[in-house]
């Protein structure tokens, strides 16, 4: 991760780039009106970009209920992974759950994915349940859950 990068909060005229990254990155994206809602309009949302060379390479969101954050999404560009850029939208997303008031973290994510479970793991996530069939009603989901959070980074 030698180059420069700058995590800022997701604008609506950083829509293009992100619904680009969802339709390349994920098996069952999401709709550009879906994810425009969701990052847009929803209040209780929370929407960041990962900017490099001034181009988006990443997004991620998450929202906060009671002492509760759930990761909605953490999305790299595929020539970007494997070089730290997941985990430092990670190590953000923590920061601003804790500013929010968040207690613990928790995600979903597809029992095939074994890289994101890996880094999941690595930042201190542990699984505790199956959701069956969550994915596309086909693809189990791990819920995972990190259950202390601290504002200090990883």
């Amino acid at each position: 991760m030698d180059k420069q990068w700058e995590i800022r909060t997701a604008e609506t005229y950083d829509m293009p780039a992100i619904y680009e990254l969802e339709q390349t990155c994920f098996v069952s994206p999401w709709t550009a009106e879906l994810l425009l809602l969701d990052i847009c309009v929803y209040e209780g949302n929370h929407y960041f970009v990962m900017e490099t060379d001034g181009k988006v390479i990443g997004f991620a969101g998450m929202n906060v209920v009671l002492d509760e954050a759930h990761v909605r999404k953490i999305c790299i560009a595929p020539q970007y992974r494997g070089q730290g850029y997941a985990r430092k939208l990670l190590e953000h997303i923590q920061t601003r759950a804790v500013a929010e008031g968040a207690e613990g973290l928790t995600l979903e994510v597809r029992s095939s994915n074994t890289p994101a479970i890996r880094l999941y793991e690595k930042f201190g996530f542990i699984t505790e349940g199956i959701r069956k069939k969550y994915y596309d009603n086909k693809e189990d989901a791990l819920i995972m859950w990190k259950r202390e959070l601290s504002g200090a980074q990883e």
